[in-house]
């Protein structure tokens, strides 16, 4: 992964196959590791051991708004990253959906512990 401030990236950098350009570097960065951070090497320079699909799944995966450049043809049509993005957003819409079921529960026990007479 590289950190850039540019708007756009540069795509002739050695051995750059993918590159993902966010709005918030910071966020995506952070999302990347939480992801990624089992396989964590090293920390200066942060590096990772994984594969480059699963690199690419776990970066287009960050549900923030983001632009896609894939520079190796081969990953634009690998249906194993596809469906590996579509996996991870379906895990986070499950746990979306169970938070929030937490949520009104605990708002439903509040209104009824309020309702209750003293």
């Amino acid at each position: 992964m590289v950190r850039t401030q540019e708007r756009e990236p540069r795509l002739d950098r050695p051995g750059l196959r993918f590159v993902a350009a966010f709005d918030d570097i910071d966020a995506a960065l952070m999302h990347l590791h939480e992801r990624l951070r089992r396989q964590l090497v090293t920390l200066e320079p942060r590096r990772y051991a994984v594969g480059l699909e699963e690199a690419v799944i776990a970066a287009d995966a960050i549900e923030l708004d983001h632009r896609r450049v894939f520079i190796e043809p081969a990953l634009a049509t690998c249906a194993r990253i596809d469906h590996g993005v579509e996996a991870l957003h379906r895990r986070h819409r499950w746990w979306d959906r169970l938070l929030h079921a937490v949520g009104a529960f605990a708002v439903l026990l509040l209104l009824l512990w309020g309702m209750r007479p003293l």
